[in-house]
């Protein structure tokens, strides 16, 4: 039995199901008039990986991309990665202690008006008032501490929950105005 393109020659060609529209229409004018409705879409995304630092890129670069796509970034703000980077990584290090068995759920829900992010681990969560100020001379040399600085700097919007192992971050669209 021949097989061409994956169809086997002995079957019908599959017809689509009713109510179903294929396009017949190229990819390049269905892209061209997708960008019509782009300020309607809103993406939501879940990652669920494990303690591993190994999937850090492609879940940033995954993200950046949806990012680019909906207007939430430009090509040259890497600020929104930055925080995204140092959320992920607390979770994995800190709240997982980098178990591999653990997981770290990443979920964002992203439109053209801004991006909400929630990364939570599976360890037992800490409390914010714990957490030294990085910015203390005595702690500048230090080689942790600014992870959340950084994150509530570049965030419009940081919470987390009661059990200190979900945080929660909002950014809005930064409109550049035009002279």
């Amino acid at each position: 039995m021949k097989l061409d393109r994956g169809r086997r020659k002995d079957r019908p060609e599959a017809k689509p199901a009713a109510g179903v529209t294929v396009l017949d229409q190229p990819m390049s004018e269905f892209c061209s008039d997708i960008a019509r409705v782009l300020p309607y879409l809103r993406e939501k995304i879940c990652f669920k990986i494990p303690s591993d630092i190994a999937y850090l890129d492609q879940v940033l670069d995954y993200l950046n991309q949806c990012l680019l796509k909906l207007g939430v970034t430009n090509p040259e703000d890497s600020e929104v990665l930055v925080a995204l980077d140092e959320a992920i990584v607390n979770a994995i290090k800190h709240g997982n202690g980098s178990d591999p068995n653990k997981s770290v759920h990443i979920m964002a829900d992203i439109s053209p008006r801004g991006a909400r992010f929630t990364v939570r681990d599976e360890g037992a969560g800490f409390t914010c008032d714990n957490i030294p100020d990085p910015t203390d001379p005595l702690r500048l040399l230090l080689p942790c501490g600014r992870g959340l600085l950084l994150i509530n700097h570049i965030m419009d919007r940081v919470t987390h929950n009661k059990a200190g192992n979900e945080i929660r971050m909002i950014r809005r669209v930064r409109r550049h105005r035009q002279a």
